[in-house]
């Protein structure tokens, strides 16, 4: 930790540095003079950007370690935000209620500071958007657009922003990607155990189903299919509501590659559901790379034994070496055929 925060404060060159230190110019250094060097930088270091070096030091320790609380965390911001997203649009009158739009915009906002930091910690470097890590980052923070779009275009645009929902759940498959880097700052690589990496998929997997299917909702009500269908406000009453076990439903059958027993009318529920199809794609590589994984992996007994033929080779090689030497001293005549048994 601190060797890290002294490269990021003190990043000169070390011919440049022993010139610095050796006041006297005689190519010795002394003690006197190295404690002068480091007084002086104790004083030109301004404790503002000591302190963002260590801050910085955390973030990329935490990122790439990825400890319990660290993955918690993450963990259940996501849910908190997906639980306010699908209460305030199942039932709009409990969201008013305990002003869930406001709790969730402050997880979105949580989220993209999050991603700037990542952003800065990778030093602003825009080929980190097109990692694995970058990427799900990324589309797991979209839904902070909504914000914007409510003050800019109002309700209409909010609504359509909230496409970008489907994205949320992406950021719990980060837990099933190795680090950016062999070893972090800290000096060892993140470890998630596989059964912890396939629960994040699963959770990762329904969470999407979820906000799917909720976003789905959201344009299938009655007005929407009206207006759709070139009908107007009188031919809501006509056409008949989609609940939200309906789109719940209809996701399930989207993920699962079967077809669907409805179809939507809106333009924006048709996009919701390429999103949806398209997400369904990404976890299929996660799901069979991991699941092999475990399947594969030897138990407890194969390694045993596995363990204990690697000791009876050694054993073996061993034996084997004794009876050479043995053979050779009877060669040479210095021990006889009975001494040799």
């Amino acid at each position: 930790g601190d060797r890290a925060v002294a490269a990021a404060v003190d990043d000169i060159d070390l011919d440049q540095e022993f010139e610095m230190l050796d006041a006297n110019g005689d190519g010795v250094l002394t003690r006197e003079e190295f404690m002068m060097r480091k007084s002086l930088e104790t004083y030109e270091t301004p404790a503002s950007e000591v302190m963002l070096a260590k801050f910085k030091t955390f973030l990329i320790i935490n990122e790439e370690q990825g400890p319990l609380w660290y993955r918690v965390a993450d963990s259940f911001l996501t849910a908190l935000g997906t639980l306010c997203f699908v209460t305030r649009t199942v039932s709009p009158d409990i969201g008013l209620s305990y002003n869930l739009k406001e709790l969730e915009d402050f997880v979105n906002v949580s989220f993209f500071v999050k991603f700037v930091l990542l952003f800065w910690i990778n030093n602003f470097n825009f080929s980190w958007l097109f990692t694995g890590k970058g990427a799900l980052d990324l589309a797991s923070c979209l839904p902070v657009l909504c914000i914007p779009a409510r003050v800019v275009g109002g309700p209409a645009l909010e609504r359509t922003t909230d496409l970008l929902q489907i994205g949320r759940f992406l950021r719990l498959l980060r837990e099933a990607l190795p680090a950016d880097t062999d070893a972090g700052p800290g000096g060892k690589q993140r470890t998630v155990p596989v059964t912890q990496q396939i629960i994040a998929v699963l959770l990762s997997l329904l969470g999407t189903v979820i906000v799917s299917a909720t976003v789905l909702f959201s344009f299938e009500n009655p007005m929407d299919q009206a207006l759709a269908a070139g009908l107007g406000a009188a031919g809501a009453e006509a056409i008949a509501e989609r609940s939200f076990e309906d789109a719940l439903i209809y996701m399930v059958n989207i993920f699962a590659g079967r077809d669907p027993p409805w179809y939507p009318s809106n333009w924006q529920a048709k996009i919701a559901s390429v999103l949806a199809s398209c997400s369904g794609i990404i976890f299929i590589p996660f799901l069979v790379a991991r699941s092999v994984e475990l399947f594969m992996a030897p138990s407890n007994g194969q390694m045993n034994s596995l363990r204990a033929w690697e000791g009876g080779v050694s054993d073996l090689s061993t034996w084997a070496n004794t009876m050479q030497h043995t053979d050779l001293l009877q060669r040479a005549g210095l021990l006889t055929p009975e001494e040799s048994k």
